[in-house]
């Protein structure tokens, strides 16, 4: 497993401008952790992961939108957390300027 220096998570990843930040953590196999800075309004476009997950928001506020049948919508805030299936699509939208950390299982 590949493994990154010691740091407070936030500090880890900064925004872009021009398109949703994201690097990768850690990874084993179809395990992975990721973390994305992604700012107010932007979105990260409708995809699907082919295993469990689930997200921890570390700072600011997303819309994460199940697109599939009825268009399940979650607003995730700081310090909240939210499972998500594999193969469900889905999108996010951030309503601030957020940080999150996903871990695929």
């Amino acid at each position: 497993m590949a493994h990154l220096k010691h740091g407070e998570l936030k500090h880890l990843i900064e925004f872009s401008d021009n398109e949703v930040n994201k690097k990768i953590l850690a990874q084993n196999g179809t395990s992975k952790v990721i973390l994305i800075a992604i700012k107010k309004e932007q979105e990260l476009k409708e995809h699907s992961s082919d295993v469990d997950a689930f997200l921890f928001v570390i700072e600011g506020e997303i819309e994460f939108i199940f697109t599939q049948e009825h268009n399940e919508n979650y607003t995730v805030k700081k310090e909240e957390i939210l499972f998500f299936p594999k193969d469900k699509k889905h999108k996010v939208i951030g309503n601030k300027d957020s940080k999150i950390l996903v871990v695929r299982i």
